[in-house]
């Protein structure tokens, strides 16, 4: 019988340092290495690899790396100049059985071990590798492919107010503070705002960080950064750092200056009450108010805010005096009221300002405003499980009438078509809701039944406010659905005059006499009652049904 005959190879990989992690000699055939069939080795551009072939009995042996990589003298150390080490007298191809490789190319490169032997031979590995005969001999070939990261090239664009470019940054320019006299000076109003916009795509970052110093945000990890300025002066603009990290990469984090001077001058519009912040009330009952810009330390103007409170129930229509007014700690664009007495979230709140007591840092004067209703905070949902939000999916059972939802029961009126069922395509929040879908307009009955309102506790007798986020598909045509559940009794919920392609809230106020107790359900239905002349595909979502207790004021 012929002998069989197998190569024998035993691949190290080294980072930066080599024989002492070699082995001396292998007695085995088995194949050690730590590029696994498949996958390409990640390393960044400079750093070496060293390989070793152990291979017995081969007529010719070969190493052959790709043009631009580079052969390595052994002896090198971790923390040696790896240029200094390379081999010129050897191009692409080496007949020593160590390789210890430099690799200089970006992107993927190859590395190729090639044996010939006299008889046919078979690397018996995770991955066996047969010989294969060419010009009267038998040829081993095995291939490792590596990654190579390149440097970290952050590029970058600014865009002024009007989205002008301002100055335009590639990742080859090289910047340095020492040339700060020629960078570009920049005017901006305070209160405008300037445009940062990440270019780098050398060598494939994840991500970024901007700092902008003066700047309102300080930081940020978005692509485009929208900085506004409020500070007067005369400031560098900052600089970003280009992020590459995960397991899947070399880590790296390159950072390049701003190459901009920001002058920030005072501004040419009016200091006024900021519509597109609106006035807020917090969850500690102060009211938060923003303005235009940023404002000058002040003190003693209390006096020039008026806050009313109405409460039509409670037959209450008060002023109530401000006890503290100042700048917010953590953004000096807005203001804060402390009101003397406590208010409710039943209460209908308006604050007016009669101006000429706070400035902005550039001396400009807060201009009067108001009365503007306040946003009231209502407080926090008491339905905290999250099957509420139709986040938990059903794992057993009979998931078609269960609507693919946990704590649910549609029952034989979903079946076949899941006219009700869980999706994970839109939500407010979370990462579900709940789908209604009819391909014949409205042509049946339908109830879910959501098990366990009232669990663990009950819910104690008084007013909430009730909501769900709603969204109807485009071409939606339904005129509404409907709740039940007792003591709150039936509720229609209007659709008509909703707009479609949009999440909207929709809410009411329902009130109990007594408590509810634990373990009662309640029921969301679409019914041809509501929907009478409906027809045609209808769509529609729910998701986060909300209770929140209305405050009765005293």
């Amino acid at each position: 019988m012929k002998n069989l005959k197998y190569l024998i190879l035993v691949i190290t990989l080294v980072f930066g340092c080599e024989d002492e992690t070699l082995p001396e000699q292998f007695q085995d055939a088995t194949w050690v290495s730590n590029i696994r069939p498949g996958n390409a080795y990640v390393v960044n551009q400079g750093q070496s690899v060293s390989f070793r072939d152990l291979s017995q009995g081969a007529l010719s042996h070969e190493f052959i790396i790709e043009e631009g990589n580079k052969y390595l003298y052994p002896g090198f150390g971790e923390n040696d100049s790896l240029p200094l080490f390379v081999n010129d007298k050897l191009g692409t191809v080496s007949t020593d059985k160590d390789a210890h490789v430099l690799f200089l190319n970006p992107g993927i490169n190859e590395v190729k071990l090639r044996n010939t032997f006299k008889d046919s031979v078979t690397y018996q590995g995770a991955v066996p590798i047969p010989a294969f005969q060419e010009n009267g001999v038998w040829v081993i070939e095995n291939v490792w492919t590596v990654d190579v990261f390149g440097p970290l090239k952050p590029a970058f664009k600014v865009l002024d107010k009007d989205d002008n470019e301002v100055v335009n940054i590639s990742g080859d320019e090289e910047i340095s503070i020492e040339d700060k006299d020629t960078w570009p000076v920049i005017q901006v109003e305070a209160g405008d705002a300037l445009t940062y916009i990440d270019l780098t795509s050398e060598d494939r970052p994840t991500g970024r960080a901007w700092v902008n110093p003066i700047g309102k945000p300080a930081s940020s990890n978005d692509s485009i950064n929208a900085v506004g300025y409020f500070s007067l002066g005369r400031f560098n603009a900052g600089n970003i750092t280009s992020i590459r990290e995960g397991d899947e990469f070399p880590g790296e984090r390159v950072k390049k200056l701003i190459p901009l001077v920001i002058e920030v001058i005072p501004s040419s519009q009016p200091f006024i009450y900021n519509e597109a912040g609106g006035i807020k009330q917090n969850n500690d009952d102060s009211i938060t108010i923003g303005v235009t810009g940023e404002i000058e330390p002040f003190v003693g103007a209390e006096d020039s805010f008026t806050v009313r409170v109405v409460n039509t129930a409670a037959s209450f229509d008060e002023e109530i005096p401000v006890l503290s007014a100042t700048i917010n700690p953590s953004d000096a664009t807005k203001i804060d009221l402390v009101l003397s007495q406590p208010v409710y979230n039943t209460d209908e709140i308006t604050v007016a300002y009669a101006g000429n007591v706070i400035e902005s840092v550039d001396t400009r004067v807060l201009q009067g405003f108001g009365p503007i209703d306040v946003q009231i905070n209502f407080g926090a949902n008491i339905l905290t499980n999250p099957k509420w939000g139709f986040e938990t999916a059903a794992t057993t059972g009979n998931i078609t009438r269960k609507a693919g939802l946990d704590g649910y029961w549609a029952g034989g009126a979903n079946d076949p078509n899941e006219y009700f069922f869980r999706n994970t395509e839109k939500f407010v929040s979370g990462s579900a809701s709940l789908r209604y879908s009819n391909p014949n307009g409205i042509d049946r009955n339908i109830t879910l039944q959501g098990y366990s309102l009232s669990s663990p506790n009950g819910i104690p007798a008084g007013s909430y406010l009730m909501s769900y986020q709603v969204y109807l598909e485009v071409g939606n045509t339904m005129k509404g659905f409907s709740t039940s559940r007792s003591p709150f009794g039936v509720f229609s919920w209007d659709l008509e005059t909703l707009p479609r392609g949009e999440w909207v809230e929709v809410n009411r106020v329902v009130t109990t006499g007594s408590d509810i107790p634990s373990g009662q359900q309640i029921n969301l239905s679409v019914t041809s009652g509501d929907n009478s002349g409906v027809t045609g595909e209808q769509i529609m979502y729910w998701d986060d049904l909300s209770l929140i207790l209305l405050e009765e004021r005293p």
